[in-house]
């Protein structure tokens, strides 16, 4: 499979998903915006890069997506970085409100819940900015000031994000997104995903791929 290594936390849903899925590696990960041209949902894309304060007319960039690709479906696993003000700002895109399978509703609230992670997590080097986030949206604030012109980096990775949702509709790509924020009932008390990856017993590891298994169904209410 490809996009190795990843966290630690991506590499052991991977091993818990290897235990019952065979793997794929037909999709390359480097996916490019310009396959937005034309395609249904540019405007949405367009619409929120402007809302995100982009610069540019088109924002076309290619970027790497660390899928977990299974054949019939793969699987992204959303960490800290993913959730913060400006991945909310994409998930207000209507392009969602047509997307069934996604939880929407819990990932905008794990962006408000989250922040305060993110921040943890997000602000060293090219996470809080780069070369290519300034080129779209301009300089940066000090690490961790969401004052003014905020984090470029934070703001191009939840444009990314949006772009692999869209262009992963676009390639008829069933995508399962799972945040680490997510809750699993473990011996009657509620745990995230987020704890139970970081060294899962056999247990919990069932009770994550029981968890991957009912989402995975909901794949289907989405027409490709």
């Amino acid at each position: 499979m490809k996009n190795q290594p990843g966290s630690i936390r991506q590499q052991n849903l991977r091993k818990i998903l290897l235990g019952k899925y065979l793997p794929s590696g037909s999709i390359d990960p480097a996916w490019n915006t310009a396959d937005l041209r034309g395609a249904v949902y540019e405007k949405d894309f367009l619409e929120a890069y402007e809302e995100l304060g982009g610069r540019l007319p088109f924002p076309e960039f290619i970027f790497h997506v660390p899928l977990m690709e299974f054949g019939r479906f793969c699987v992204l696993l959303d960490e800290a970085i993913r959730f913060n003000r400006y991945r909310a700002k994409t998930l207000r895109s209507d392009f969602y409100e047509n997307l069934m399978s996604f939880p929407l509703s819990k990932y905008r609230s794990y962006c408000r819940k989250y922040e305060t992670e993110c921040i943890k997590a997000g602000t060293a080097g090219r996470l809080w900015t780069n070369d290519v986030a300034e080129q779209h949206f301009g300089p940066a604030q000090a690490p961790g000031d969401l004052g003014l012109s905020g984090s470029p980096g934070w703001k191009l990775t939840a444009l990314k994000d949006l772009a692999t949702d869209m262009l992963a509709r676009k390639k008829k790509i069933r995508l399962l997104r799972i945040a680490m924020w997510d809750d699993l009932l473990i011996n009657g008390k509620l745990m995230k995903i987020n704890e139970l990856l970081m060294s899962p017993e056999k247990h919990e590891q069932e009770a994550i791929l029981k968890f991957v298994e009912r989402r995975m169904v909901g794949l289907y209410a989405d027409d490709l």
